[in-house]
């Protein structure tokens, strides 16, 4: 293999890596629901690995309830809290 194809092949990595970034995420759910009520929770968990920050870690929980009336209408409230380090 020539020698200049070599370097071409190395710098090019490096250049191309050097900007490389990762991801790994988990994700869970859970559904209740009863007579008169649904709640549904969801949380996340990302972390990211880069050349330039390193690790980051980021967890995000939501969380969804509904009160049913017996007309069929409901009332409620969605509530998603993050953290990250």
């Amino acid at each position: 293999m020539p020698k200049m194809f070599i370097a071409f092949t190395a710098v090019w990595l490096a250049v191309g890596l050097s900007g490389c970034v990762g991801t790994a995420g988990i994700s869970t759910w859970q559904y209740q629901s009863g007579p008169g009520y649904e709640t549904a929770r969801a949380q996340e968990n990302l972390v990211q690995v880069d050349s330039v920050q390193g690790f980051t870690h980021e967890a995000c929980t939501s969380v969804s309830r509904r009160q049913v009336a017996a007309s069929g209408s409901f009332t409620g409230g969605d509530l998603t809290a993050c953290s990250s380090n």
